[in-house]
């Protein structure tokens, strides 16, 4: 890369900076993600990460096929998620009211 394109490149993108890709590992943490291969008995098995990955991904569906419909109670749950959040925040803060009414007398 010549001058000229760095100069483009940094109009641009912006300046150059350090970026981190992927997930910080802490001390203590197992090694690698991904698949894990019993050497004795040849099993296979996803570690957690990359199970929760496929689940919630959809790369593993198959193709030509269209998602199953989500079932009636999930519809009404996610249709009314908002008003069933203020229910829930609502009565917190009356059981709150309730117990300092109960601790003030």
């Amino acid at each position: 890369m010549d001058e000229t394109d760095a100069f483009f490149t940094q109009t641009v993108v912006g300046a150059p900076f350090t970026v981190m890709m992927g997930r910080r590992r802490l001390p203590g943490t197992p090694g690698a993600e991904g698949i894990a291969i019993g050497l004795r008995t040849g099993e296979r098995v996803l570690t957690s990460l990359w199970q929760d990955w496929v689940v919630l991904s959809h790369a593993c569906d198959p193709v030509g096929h269209t998602r199953r419909r989500p079932g009636r109670a999930r519809r009404v749950l996610e249709r009314h998620a908002l008003w069933l959040a203020v229910l829930g925040i609502g009565s917190f803060l009356v059981s709150l009211v309730l117990w300092g009414a109960m601790l003030w007398n």
